[in-house]
C-alpha cells in the first residue's frame, strides 16, 4: 500500500484527523509496523490503542494485524470473475416467464443504483413493467400480489437493501440477487443469486479493479438474452 491508497481511504471513509495521522504514519513507516507494534505506534501518535483499532474496522479490516498484513502486500488479481451455470440460466428464465406481466422492482444503492436504473430500462423497453425506484411503502402495500424484486449488491450485504430483501422474502415474493459473493446475506435470502464471487472487503485500493459491475452487466444481458429468446 502507498501514500496515494492511503491518501484514498482517507477520503472515501472520511477519516478525522486523528485516524488520518495514523495512516499516514503506518504508511511513512510501513516496512517497520511488525517490529513497532500497535503501542508503539499510539505512543508515538499519542493516540490509544483503541483508536488505531477502531480506524483499522472503519476501513474494512478486523483489526490492526490485517492493516498492517494490507500495508505489507501488493494487490493482485486472484480471481476471474465466476459466471453462472445452466440451472441457474433456467432458474433465471422461468422467473423471468412467471414476472411477464408482473411489476418488477431493481434495487441498487451507490454505484449499483446506475446498474438498476439500467437495468429497469431494458426490461421497460422490452415491455415489463419495471422501476429502479425503491418505496418501502410499496412493498409494504404488496403482500399477496405477485411482484419480482431484483437486488444488485457488489457486498451482498448492504443494509438498507438487505432490508429491504427480508422485506421483500416475508411478503413471499421471488427475488433475484446480483452480488459479488454467494456468503452474503441478500445472496442467501434471495430465490435466485447470480454472484460474481468477487468481492473481498479489502477491495477499497485506488488502483484495483472492480470487477463486480461490468461482470454482473454482461451476465444480465446474457440472461435476459436467453430469457427473450425464450418468450418471443
Amino acid at each position: 500500500m502507498n501514500i496515494l491508497d492511503v491518501e484514498f481511504l482517507i477520503d472515501k471513509y472520511q477519516l478525522n484527523d486523528s485516524e488520518s495521522q495514523i495512516l499516514r504514519y503506518m504508511a511513512l513507516n510501513q516496512d517497520n509496523l511488525k517490529k513497532l507494534g500497535v503501542r508503539k505506534v499510539a505512543s508515538d501518535l499519542f493516540v490509544s490503542t483503541a483508536t488505531i483499532v477502531n480506524m483499522a474496522k472503519k476501513i474494512g479490516f478486523s483489526g490492526y494485524s490485517e492493516l498492517v498484513f494490507a500495508f505489507q502486500k501488493d494487490f493482485t488479481v486472484d480471481a476471474s470473475p465466476a459466471s453462472y451455470n445452466q440451472e441457474e440460466q433456467t432458474a433465471f428464465i422461468q422467473l423471468i416467464s412467471k414476472h411477464r406481466r408482473h411489476p418488477i422492482m431493481v434495487l441498487g444503492s451507490g454505484f449499483s443504483q446506475n446498474l438498476a436504473n439500467y437495468f429497469s430500462e431494458y426490461l421497460n423497453l422490452y415491455g415489463f413493467r419495471a422501476t429502479a425506484n425503491s418505496h418501502l411503502e410499496f412493498l409494504r402495500q404488496s403482500a399477496g400480489e405477485d411482484i419480482l424484486i431484483m437486488v444488485i449488491s457488489n457486498s451482498g450485504d448492504t443494509v438498507r437493501l438487505a432490508e429491504l430483501t427480508t422485506m421483500a422474502q416475508e411478503h413471499g415474493h421471488d427475488v433475484i440477487a446480483f452480488v459479488g459473493s454467494t456468503e452474503s446475506k441478500i445472496a442467501k435470502l434471495a430465490t435466485l443469486t447470480i454472484s460474481t464471487q468477487t468481492y473481498k472487503s479489502q477491495n477499497f485500493r485506488e488502483f484495483a479493479p472492480n470487477l463486480f459491475y461490468g461482470s454482473i452487466l454482461n451476465q444480465f444481458e446474457l440472461l435476459m438474452s436467453a430469457s427473450l429468446k425464450t418468450l418471443f
